[in-house]
């Protein structure tokens, strides 16, 4: 009797060690789980971050070859009037 008493309590003591590990296995599936939904969250964050510099980088691109135009168009003005002046005198 002693013998088997011995050998049901290490048969006792690796299964509580058994659920243990698995106990410890379900907390970093629950971490992991975690990680991986703030990743897709980080993700979808990016996407919008990038589509909106997108979008503010575009416009900056139209206004910025109207300001060109405007500036070209100012300077021809300021050669007529050189020249009417140069012409004047």
């Amino acid at each position: 009797m002693d013998g088997d008493s011995a050998r049901l309590d290490r048969i006792e003591s690796k299964l509580d060690a058994l659920a243990e590990m698995m106990a410890d296995l379900a907390r970093l599936d629950e971490r992991a789980d975690g990680i991986e939904q703030k990743l897709q969250r980080h993700e979808l964050r990016l996407d919008l971050i990038e589509n909106a510099t997108n979008k503010n980088t575009e416009a900056l691109a139209g206004l910025s070859g109207k300001g060109m135009m405007i500036e070209r168009a100012g300077w021809i003005m300021f050669a007529a009037v050189v020249a009417y002046v140069q012409s004047a005198l």
